[in-house]
């Protein structure tokens, strides 16, 4: 997936192509749960690079849990002369980069996911959002898809009709 930057920013919820320096955020904060999610889009120093992150800071962590954990981390570079690319992909530290069919477009289906969600308010549901954006039941996935079931037996004579024929 090569796309214009202005085209990349879109796809990842931001309205205007970001400069030099610039972040995009989003947050909400949960008080029942004690828990805030932040997202943001930024653009490097230079303007050759984007970065995509997703965290969720606990006022208490559960336990076994640090006190911000980070659940997405994307980056995207100039690929040739105008065109942007997603060259990295990380959910809960673990690189789905090449890990699903189509994984470059269901990255930024899965971010616009979850700010779609904060913008509304609420915390969003990060094994849902990723069963519903990132699924695996595509072609090049590694795991089994739902396919087609057992292969047909097929006998020549029902096909031909040569019953009764004298062959």
């Amino acid at each position: 997936m090569k796309l214009p930057l202005s085209e990349l920013i879109e796809k990842l919820g931001v309205s205007y192509v970001l400069s030099p320096y610039e972040t995009f955020p989003w947050s909400v904060y949960d008080p029942e749960d004690g828990k805030s999610c932040s997202a943001e889009v930024r653009m490097n120093p230079d303007g050759e690079e984007i970065e995509v992150e997703l965290q969720i800071l606990y006022d208490i962590p559960p336990e076994g849990k640090p006190s911000v954990e980070q659940i997405l981390w994307m980056k995207a570079k100039p690929h040739v002369k105008d065109q942007w690319d997603i060259c990295d992909f990380w959910v809960r530290r673990e690189n789905w980069a090449n890990k699903v069919y189509n994984w470059e477009e269901k990255s930024c289906n899965f971010f616009r996911a979850c700010v779609t969600e904060i913008e509304q308010g609420r915390i969003p549901d990060i094994d849902a959002l990723l069963e519903r954006e990132v699924n695996e039941k595509e072609r090049f996935s590694g795991t089994r898809g739902g396919g087609g079931g057992k292969s047909p037996k097929i006998r020549p004579e029902q096909i031909l009709n040569m019953k009764g024929q004298g062959f």
